[in-house]
């Protein structure tokens, strides 16, 4: 029967493109737009906290961060129910990128509740910068994005260094605006990136 034959080596391989090809477009209907999203709130909400911070110099404004989730959340609710009607049938690589992004927002929230008890507030950023860097990496990877995955690096390798200057300096305002650029390179950039790339393999002259 046609459901217990095996696949040859070189129909698995046509199948593992497919399903590849297949995440690239959810993502471009979706995922795309969530990083997209994602990154530009926390990019404006970054900057916002910082200018609060600049002009009042009052720590009280650091509280502002906790509006990224919300906002965040809020956001991907709403616009999630109009993009997810947009994707196709979900495959193994989308379960894949979305179980990764799953974690990833978890870990995020114990960052913040582990720092929050032990009062290592300066350490949120960096960690979750690197977090975020690590998913963005994980996709390029698994959707094998070459400048997809190149950017986050970068990112990572930077929120790395912020880890050891938090630890060794103390947080600063400076700390703001570069988590605000590896959200950048993490987020915005390959999300722009994935979209067009992906409208690319739907239309070809695109």
């Amino acid at each position: 029967m046609m459901e217990d034959r095996k696949l040859n080596e070189r129909e698995s391989l046509e199948l593992i493109a497919q399903m590849i090809r297949n995440t690239r477009r959810n993502l471009d209907a979706g995922g795309g737009n969530m990083f997209l999203l994602w990154g530009y709130t926390g990019v404006v909400v970054t900057l916002g906290v910082w200018a609060a911070l600049y002009f009042t110099n009052c720590t009280a404004c650091l509280w502002g961060f906790w509006t990224l989730p919300v906002v965040g959340w809020l956001l991907s609710w709403w616009f999630g129910r109009r993009w997810r009607k947009q994707q196709g049938a979900k495959d193994y690589t989308d379960r894949v990128v979305s179980q990764v992004w799953q974690m990833i927002g978890i870990a995020c929230c114990g960052v913040a509740v582990f720092a929050t008890l032990y009062q290592a507030y300066g350490l949120i950023l960096p960690l979750c910068a690197m977090l975020v860097s690590l998913g963005s990496l994980l996709t390029g990877i698994i959707i094998r994005y070459t400048l997809f995955s190149g950017l986050p690096s970068l990112g990572f390798a930077w929120s790395l260094v912020l880890v050891f200057q938090v630890v060794s300096s103390g947080v600063s305002s400076a700390t703001l605006l570069v988590f605000a650029v590896i959200v950048l390179l993490s987020l915005v950039i390959p999300g722009h990136v994935l979209n067009r790339r992906a409208r690319r393999e739907v239309i070809p002259n695109a």
